[in-house]
């Protein structure tokens, strides 16, 4: 490949990836945001959460798994009142990891 197409392909790539951010802002600097969508934007993030951790924790192999051996269903159910007790994203992760760990190995 030429240097020439390789310096195009990047150029591409920066663009589609600045474009899709600038041009939200541009339009938005001139109109006020109303009250009702600024609400709506905080719904988004939790559901996006949702959207990518809920089938790890719920689907085997594509199946809905509501079993003792699904693992990930486990350990949630056992750090959920943890982390509602502590509200620590940090006590989470490493709790998160530790009992998922533990349970790996003892089932």
């Amino acid at each position: 490949m030429s240097q020439t197409y390789i310096l195009c392909v990047i150029l591409i790539m920066a663009l589609t990836g600045f474009l899709p951010r600038v041009i939200p802002m541009a339009i938005i600097r001139k109109h006020p945001i109303p009250h009702w969508f600024k609400v709506w934007l905080t719904f988004v993030p939790p559901a996006i959460f949702g959207a990518l951790v809920f089938p790890d924790i719920f689907l085997t192999e594509g199946h809905l798994n509501l079993s003792l051996h699904n693992i990930p269903l486990l350990t949630t159910l056992l750090i959920t009142p943890l982390v509602l007790k502590t509200k620590s994203l940090g006590v989470a992760v490493l709790a998160g990891g530790g009992v998922f760990a533990l349970l790996e190995y003892v089932l």
